[in-house]
Order: C-alpha cells, then sequence, then structure tokens
C-alpha cells in the first residue's frame, strides 16, 4: 500500500467488501452434521458463498495464534458474537453491518479515539457504479464499467489485479456508498472528480466517481486538526454506537485464541489495557481490521527494500500501521496476497520527507 492518505485510494480499502462480511446470523447451522469438519473453501468458492475479502487493511479472518489451545483453558472476561480488532473505518463499517444483522459486537482499538487513518486522511471516497450522488450531477456509471477501470492492464496500480475480487468489489461500490449515506456521513456539494495520482499517467477511472467527505464539525480537537477524513469516521462512530456497538479504547491486540494451534474454531482475541490482559470471546467469528503495515520497517521491507527507516508513513504519530494483525496471522500460517502495487512504481511519490 503506498504512503498516503489511504481514503484517497479507498478500493484498496475495501470498503465495499467490508460491508458484505457478516452474514445473517444463525443460532445454529443444521446442514452440517455436528462431527463433520467445515469443508475447504478454494478462494473463489470463498467468493461466491458471500463472506468478502477487503483487498487492502481488513479482512474476515480464521487465523489464530497459539496463546491458547483449548477454550476450556481460557478465562472468557467479555463476549459478543462479532469481535473486532481495529476501529477505524473499515472496523466500523464492519461493526456496523454486523448489528444490521442482529449479531451483537464489541470493536476494540489500541488508540484513545476511534478512526485510524480515516480520521486524518482527505476523506476522499472514489465509490461509484451509479450513486445517487453521481446521478444527482448526470454521471452516467455502472458495476460493469468499475471492473472494467480496475482492471485496466495499461495502469500500472491495477494491472496485477485479482479479478474475482475487483468483481464483487465493484458489483457493491453503489450500495456500499449508500451504507455510507444511510449511517450519517455527508459530503461536500459539487460534481464528482476523476482521480488523478502522479505519476502514473492512467487516471483512476474512465467517469468521475471521487466524493469528499464534508469536515466533521468546527470543533479541532473532534476533527483532530480539522481534516476532512473525520466527516467519515465521526458519523460512522456515532452509528455504531447509537446500534449498539461496544467500542474499548485503549485496548491492543495481543493474541488470537484459537482451539488448537492450527485447527479448530477461533474463539476470540487476548487484549492488552494498561498492564491487563483482557480475553473477549467471539461466538461468531473474529474480524481484523488493524490498519496495515506500513509503519513497521522490517515488515514492509520484505516487499519492497528499499523501505528503510527514514521513510516516513502517512497518519502518525495519529495512527500506526504496525503490522500486528499480519504478525499475528502470519505466525500460525497465514498468508499475505494482493501486496503487488506496494512496490509497482505507481501511485503518489514515496519521498524521505
Amino acid at each position: 500500500i503506498h504512503f498516503h492518505s489511504f481514503l484517497d485510494t479507498l478500493y484498496l480499502f475495501a470498503l465495499a467488501l467490508l460491508r458484505l462480511t457478516i452474514q445473517p446470523i444463525r443460532s445454529e447451522d443444521k446442514s452440517m452434521d455436528k462431527n463433520e469438519k467445515d469443508p475447504p473453501i478454494s478462494r473463489r468458492g470463498f467468493l461466491k458463498k458471500g463472506a468478502k475479502v477487503g483487498l487492502g487493511a481488513a479482512a474476515l479472518t480464521g487465523l489464530d495464534t497459539p496463546a491458547a489451545s483449548a477454550q476450556g483453558r481460557v478465562r472468557w472476561d467479555r463476549e459478543a458474537d462479532i469481535v473486532i480488532a481495529g476501529a477505524g473505518a473499515s472496523g466500523l463499517c464492519a461493526a456496523i453491518s454486523a448489528r444490521d444483522n442482529g449479531a451483537t459486537v464489541i470493536a476494540i482499538d489500541e488508540n484513545h479515539d476511534i478512526g485510524g487513518h480515516s480520521m486524518v486522511s482527505g476523506g476522499n471516497v472514489p465509490l461509484g457504479g451509479g450513486t445517487s450522488l453521481q446521478k444527482k450531477y448526470g454521471v452516467m456509471d455502472s458495476a460493469d464499467q468499475v471492473f472494467l477501470d480496475h482492471t485496466n492492464h495499461r495502469n500500472q496500480e491495477f494491472r496485477h489485479s485479482d479479478r474475482d475480487l475487483v468483481r464483487v468489489w465493484a458489483d457493491e461500490n453503489a450500495a456500499t456508498f449508500e451504507f455510507l449515506i444511510e449511517n450519517g456521513v455527508k459530503f461536500n456539494d459539487g460534481p464528482p472528480r476523476i482521480l488523478n495520482r502522479a505519476p502514473n499517467p492512467i487516471p483512476q477511472g474512465s467517469v468521475p466517481r471521487l466524493f469528499t467527505t464534508q469536515v466533521y464539525s468546527k470543533d479541532l480537537n473532534e476533527t483532530i486538526a480539522g481534516s476532512n477524513g473525520s466527516g467519515f469516521a465521526r458519523p460512522l462512530e456515532k452509528s455504531a454506537r447509537a446500534k449498539g456497538v461496544e467500542i474499548l479504547l485503549r485496548h491492543k491486540l495481543t493474541a488470537i485464541i484459537r482451539e488448537k494451534p492450527s485447527e479448530g474454531r477461533v474463539l476470540g482475541i487476548t487484549a492488552t489495557v494498561g498492564n491487563k490482559k483482557v480475553n473477549i470471546r467471539a461466538k461468531k467469528g473474529v474480524i481484523i481490521a488493524t490498519g496495515g503495515h506500513t509503519s513497521n520497517v522490517e515488515f514492509r521491507r520484505m516487499f519492497d527494500p528499499r523501505l528503510t527507516e527514514e521513510y516516513q508513513t502517512t497518519g502518525e504519530p495519529w495512527s500506526k500501521q504496525t503490522a500486528d494483525g499480519e504478525i499475528l496471522a502470519l505466525g500460525i500460517g497465514a498468508s499475505l496476497w494482493c501486496t503487488s502495487n506496494q512496490n509497482d512504481g505507481a501511485g503518489t511519490p514515496i519521498t524521505k520527507t
């Protein structure tokens, strides 16, 4: 992921896919025998079954850490149907979607406030496919056109995109934009723009899709120095809390707990608050939305050895991308993919200042 305000390229963040992460919660799956193991699911099958994976910083996970190898050995301090690590844009959208489908939700964040990188971003949201605001300004667009634009082989950022994921994301563009509006996000008046980012000579689309959120208020503490991203994060926080999402701040993810080190169900997470460890049981699932890894020098240099410590990352010191979620997942055999855009040479230039 390039070192820039991440909402300026929201397609990487994949809120459209996060919105679909939570399916209606069922108390019991009667179609599977109790002794039968979950069948393996291919990537294509995974998408078709409706559990959608984000292209960038967030993903529904069945991963864990060997911190605890059996449910009986864990003393649970809290519990909810869905437990989310990260209360930024992805985490808040996932939390709202879970509540909309009847799940109880606990979301944690290591910061003293919500929002993550989205809070200090430019608030730019290039979602299209025929949104209500596009139609208001006479812009003709479709999910098919979104797909074609974001798999354009001439665009250095898009040529390596996973076509299955882009197809799902494109189909959900418009619905996700309306989801944001329904949950209080307001956009500045004016027609949409086409996103252009030097030195990439190819525009980020063939039709205007880019709208920018309004600054949430005149309170610089509330908006973190008046950022447009506050108009994205604060309304989602307000909606999440109003719908019953419990948000625990200053809680740092330190472990993902599974029945056994490399098999069985994910049971929950361990978070650290101060010097205390808190075990939170997830009855239905755990979502990792911890923001990425670009603040972790050694981790990011696995993908591009040029990214040494003198290169800064946007969003700091408000929000860091420490790779916590990725490291915990990789520790039990998970894999990272869709990372080629990190060093493809396109997009906003990476500088040392």
